[in-house]
């Protein structure tokens, strides 16, 4: 990874960093030959960084905040030069020392005492800087009685005290941390915290990855929320907080960044217009495929269209617990239009002139609010009794509210 040698004053600087992995789905040969034969694909690639581009000045404490699979922990990766980007550039400003994950850098046949110089070493000391240290590293980390043992029989809180106590005391101008100050007992919480105190008051650069929401916002200024790969709010660490909180209570904090309808979706929650209440699933977590429930239209269609769910006229579906199918949905819609327009064909090959919603099932397709529908989840024709799901409903509404906009205008 370059470092800058000049007179910047950024320490960190990413540019539409780029970062993506192949997941594979097979694992022997016998999988590979049989998914080839059955045209399955073999891999497929994920996006865990979408041009990202962050700018960290000296003396700054940011968090990086989002939920599992944002991107936090590859950003500090990149950040460390344990990972190299796949586009853009990441560029740092003096020494770097990070606690990324627990044990790295130590050897598990060595004692503490020789990992200490070996995790050190690594870190860029020298081994006269560690032996003038070596007594503080040792004396912050408690674990003296078991110095001269192997550390692979340490526990966790072991390993996090003696790499803690080594990476702090570095000459270190960034320090990166990465959740890792979670296994560690709550004394010792507080010791670590006080002490990363101490670094960022002394004007070291400081970038933390956590899920504890109370401590990143006391202990940093700055937070920086990812989802999907991308940065959707830069700014104050409580805001942030409160951003990361906002889209947890989001319906759809589940849309990877390969979802097709991801950019429409995150856009229209981001807006705060939708007030669906969670449809939950067996194992508590919303789904975004999950099928809307017929009286949720109502609310859904007011709060992303700003008119009155009360335009709908009634589809025959009272019970809550009924899916909304795709007939009854696109039947609806074409009533609350005024004067909608009609059509004397559909391009679905299943629907005649002669299914009770044909003219507003063709309405819904030729005015653009469903076009592409079909394409885009790979079906070969429309099934009117299919249900709507949550994600697809948000991108018709969205699409109808704006027909509605320009029809105005």
């Amino acid at each position: 990874m370059p470092r800058t040698s000049d007179e910047e004053v950024s320490r960190i600087v990413l540019t539409d960093v780029q970062k993506n992995f192949t997941l594979r789905h097979t694992h022997s040969i016998k999988e590979t030959v049989v998914a080839a034969v059955r045209r399955k694909p073999l891999t497929t690639s994920f996006h865990a960084l979408d041009g990202v581009s962050l700018r960290i000045d000296e003396g700054e404490a940011v968090a990086l905040l989002g939920f599992n699979g944002s991107g936090k922990s590859t950003t500090l990766k990149m950040i460390s030069g344990v990972l190299r980007p796949d586009g853009g550039s990441v560029r740092t400003r003096g020494r770097v020392a990070g606690l990324i994950e627990v044990g790295a850098g130590f050897h598990p046949d060595l004692s503490g005492r020789e990992n200490i110089y070996l995790n050190a070493a690594i870190l860029g000391m020298s081994k006269k800087e560690t032996d003038a240290r070596f007594d503080e590293i040792v004396a912050f980390s408690e674990i003296e009685k078991f110095l001269d043992t192997e550390v692979k029989h340490y526990s966790s809180g072991m390993f996090l005290r003696l790499a803690f106590s080594v990476a702090i005391h570095t000459e270190v101008d960034i320090l990166l941390i990465d959740e890792i100050l979670s296994v560690g007992d709550e004394p010792f919480q507080r010791k670590c915290l006080a002490r990363i105190r101490e670094l960022h008051a002394a004007g070291k650069t400081l970038v933390v990855v956590s899920h504890d929401l109370n401590m990143v916002s006391r202990l940093c200024d700055r937070g920086v929320v990812l989802q999907g790969g991308k940065i959707v709010f830069d700014g104050p660490s409580m805001e942030a907080v409160r951003e990361l909180r906002a889209l947890s209570a989001s319906p759809f904090s589940d849309i990877a960044r390969d979802h097709p309808f991801f950019d429409e979706i995150v856009r229209v929650t981001e807006s705060r217009a939708l007030a669906l209440h969670p449809h939950e699933s067996g194992n508590g977590e919303f789904r975004a495929e999950t099928s809307v429930m017929a009286a949720e239209l109502p609310e859904a269609f007011s709060a992303i269209t700003g008119q009155p769910g009360t335009v709908l006229a009634q589809s025959g579906h009272a019970d809550a617990t009924t899916p909304l199918t795709r007939s009854d949905f696109a039947a609806a819609l074409h009533r609350a239009a005024e004067e909608p327009p009609s059509y004397e064909q559909s391009p679905f090959r299943d629907i005649t002139a002669a299914h009770p919603n044909f003219a507003a099932i063709s309405w819904l397709h030729f005015s653009g609010i469903a076009r592409g529908w079909e394409q885009e989840h790979d079906l070969p024709e429309y099934r009117p009794d299919e249900f709507v799901t949550r994600d697809a409903l948000i991108i018709m509404l969205a699409r109808y509210r704006d027909l509605m906009a320009t029809d105005e205008s």
